[in-house]
Protein backbone atom coordinates (compact mmCIF):
# COMPACT_ATOMS: atom_id res chain seq x y z
CA UNK A 1 0.00 0.00 0.00
CA UNK A 2 1.21 3.48 -0.81
CA UNK A 3 -0.08 6.75 0.67
CA UNK A 4 0.40 10.27 -0.67
CA UNK A 5 -1.40 13.60 -0.74
CA UNK A 6 -2.46 15.89 -3.54
CA UNK A 7 -5.15 18.30 -4.66
CA UNK A 8 -7.97 17.95 -7.17
CA UNK A 9 -8.05 20.41 -10.05
CA UNK A 10 -10.80 19.70 -12.55
CA UNK A 11 -10.59 15.98 -13.34
CA UNK A 12 -6.93 15.74 -12.36
CA UNK A 13 -5.29 14.87 -9.05
CA UNK A 14 -2.10 16.91 -8.70
CA UNK A 15 0.77 15.63 -6.57
CA UNK A 16 4.42 16.48 -5.98
CA UNK A 17 5.46 12.83 -5.83
CA UNK A 18 7.51 11.71 -8.85
CA UNK A 19 7.80 8.15 -7.48
CA UNK A 20 4.19 7.55 -8.57
CA UNK A 21 5.48 6.76 -12.08
CA UNK A 22 6.29 3.21 -10.96
CA UNK A 23 2.57 2.68 -10.19
CA UNK A 24 1.45 3.76 -13.68
CA UNK A 25 -1.65 1.88 -14.82
CA UNK A 26 -2.67 0.58 -11.39
CA UNK A 27 -6.15 1.06 -9.97
CA UNK A 28 -6.51 3.45 -7.04
CA UNK A 29 -9.09 4.55 -4.51
CA UNK A 30 -9.19 8.30 -3.96
CA UNK A 31 -10.53 9.61 -0.66
CA UNK A 32 -11.50 13.28 -0.62
CA UNK A 33 -11.08 14.84 2.80
CA UNK A 34 -13.37 17.76 3.57
CA UNK A 35 -10.73 20.04 4.99
CA UNK A 36 -9.97 23.71 4.46
CA UNK A 37 -6.24 23.05 4.77
CA UNK A 38 -4.76 21.58 1.61
CA UNK A 39 -1.68 20.07 3.23
CA UNK A 40 -0.94 18.93 6.76
CA UNK A 41 1.91 16.84 8.11
CA UNK A 42 0.79 13.99 10.32
CA UNK A 43 2.69 11.23 12.10
CA UNK A 44 2.96 7.88 10.29
CA UNK A 45 1.00 6.18 13.07
CA UNK A 46 -1.99 8.45 12.42
CA UNK A 47 -1.79 7.86 8.66
CA UNK A 48 -1.74 4.09 9.20
CA UNK A 49 -4.68 4.27 11.63
CA UNK A 50 -6.73 6.35 9.19
CA UNK A 51 -5.77 4.07 6.31
CA UNK A 52 -6.77 0.95 8.25
CA UNK A 53 -10.07 2.56 9.17
CA UNK A 54 -10.82 3.52 5.56
CA UNK A 55 -9.93 0.04 4.31
CA UNK A 56 -12.25 -1.55 6.86
CA UNK A 57 -15.09 0.81 5.91
CA UNK A 58 -14.58 0.23 2.18
CA UNK A 59 -13.70 -3.48 2.13
CA UNK A 60 -16.22 -4.22 -0.62
CA UNK A 61 -14.65 -1.62 -2.94
CA UNK A 62 -11.18 -3.05 -2.29
CA UNK A 63 -12.42 -6.57 -3.04
CA UNK A 64 -13.81 -5.34 -6.37
CA UNK A 65 -10.46 -3.75 -7.24
CA UNK A 66 -8.68 -7.01 -6.45
CA UNK A 67 -10.68 -8.90 -9.11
Amino acid sequence: MYTMTGIIQGNTVLTNDKSLEKYNGRKVIITVLEDEKQFESVPDERVFAISDSLMNQNMEAYQELAK
